[in-house]
């Protein structure tokens, strides 16, 4: 269900409120979707970043909500949310000030509309055929009786079946393999080994955000896959988090407020000018030695001036050492300092205390040798900062030894 208004005025000193009228098929839990957009430089918008607004269901149930930022006005993402609502009709209101009227929006926000859709509480998981994969000298065979769809994948020794799975966050996901056995494969997720594979098995892993690669690969015999199920859970694979301002700061690494920080703070300075000394380090405890998920809160304003068609938000770098050894990661703009995103690497700890470190500083040309801030001192056109962090953290990637 869609409601449309691309209405303006959710700003800094409005009483605006849009009233949409919905109507409820059933009773349930409802997904909802806020259509809207930020100017990320715009005057109102720059103290704080992400514009707040207030949602309510029929005067009650009222929730803040962040509005998408973006470099371009209705350049359009979303915010989503839940909303229980029972069958009927209902008003779903967007305003700019709280209920009690203390809190208010800070910033200037254009709603375009909001999508209301309700989940399936039985689709539980989502379904990827083997035959459909992405087959590397498998084949796939429509003979087998009580395969899950039109047929199944035959893996030799060396032959691979590749997914593209979807996870919509950063997290924990069980991996189902269903087969029909007849030989043996290994299970690979994002690059890592999993487990084995003979008769049907299940494994908990971390999936980033995005699309992920699972492959399965076979080792022995004739394996016959029939497809493999995922389904987004949660508890088997625990987080633990370090929050940057408690990390060790050194040089100009300096903790600064951001109220949608984790606590209010987060760590920003970190790089800077060549063979600079300004690091942020992480103190990180693993129970057992092996392959973990490192995921960096942060934020990234690094801009330069905007041309008629190019907007030119730039990326930050970070070189993370974890215990001695260095892996450079490119960390996307996040429109504003105050606006959080999440990326994940694969990380190898050992079992107590790891040292995770934070460096940055301008990259050379292709040549190794000079810089382009040096032929154009006056364009920012690559950035010598890490982004700014919030915290970090670790989860064992998997639940397999």
């Amino acid at each position: 269900m869609t409601y449309h208004t691309s209405v303006p005025g959710l700003r800094t000193g409005s009483d605006l409120e849009l009233k949409f009228k919905v109507s409820a098929p059933q009773d349930g839990t409802y997904d909802l979707s806020v259509f809207a957009n930020s100017l990320n430089t715009f005057p109102a918008v720059k103290e704080q970043g992400p514009t707040n607004i207030f949602m309510r269901v029929d005067g009650k149930d009222e929730q803040e909500l962040s509005m998408p930022l973006g470099y371009k006005w209705v350049v359009w993402d979303h915010a989503d949310t839940k909303v229980k609502l029972t069958k009927g009709d209902h008003v779903i209101s967007l305003a700019a000030r709280s209920l009690d009227g203390v809190r208010t929006t800070k910033g200037d926000a254009i709603i375009d509309k909001i999508d209301l859709s309700l989940p399936d509480p039985a689709a539980t998981q989502s379904l990827y055929e083997a035959e459909y994969a992405d087959l590397k000298g498998a084949s796939p065979d429509y003979t087998v009786n009580k395969a899950s769809s039109s047929g199944v994948a035959m893996l030799d020794k060396g032959d691979t079946a590749t997914f593209w799975v979807y996870s919509p966050r950063d997290g924990e996901a069980t991996l189902h393999a269903d087969t029909f056995g007849g030989g043996w494969a290994e299970l690979v997720a994002n690059g890592r080994k999993v487990r084995n594979l003979a008769a049907s098995a299940k494994a908990k892993v971390f999936l980033t955000g995005g699309v992920n690669k699972i492959t399965v690969t076979g080792t022995f015999g004739r394996l016959r896959l029939d497809r493999l199920r995922v389904q987004h859970t949660a508890g088997a694979l625990t987080t633990t988090w370090y929050e940057a301002e408690n990390a060790q700061r050194a040089g100009t690494a300096q903790v600064m407020a951001s109220s949608l920080a984790s606590g209010g703070k987060a760590v920003t300075a970190i790089g800077g000018d060549r063979d600079n000394g300004n690091t942020l380090t992480f103190n990180a405890t693993a129970p057992k030695a092996g392959r973990y998920a490192l995921t960096v809160r942060y934020s990234n304003p690094e801009q330069s001036p905007a041309t008629h068609y190019n907007p030119d938000p730039l990326a930050r770098h970070a070189d993370i050492t974890v215990n001695g050894t260095m892996r450079r990661v490119l960390f996307p703009h996040t429109f504003h300092a105050n606006n959080y995103w999440e990326q994940t690497i694969q990380v190898d700890l050992k079992a107590g205390a790891n040292t995770i470190s934070f460096a940055s500083e301008e990259l050379p040309n292709f040549d190794g040798k000079t810089y382009i801030s040096d032929v154009f001192p006056d364009v920012l056109l690559r950035s010598e900062h890490a982004p700014n962090i919030d915290k970090i953290g670790i989860t064992p990637f998997t639940d397999q030894n």
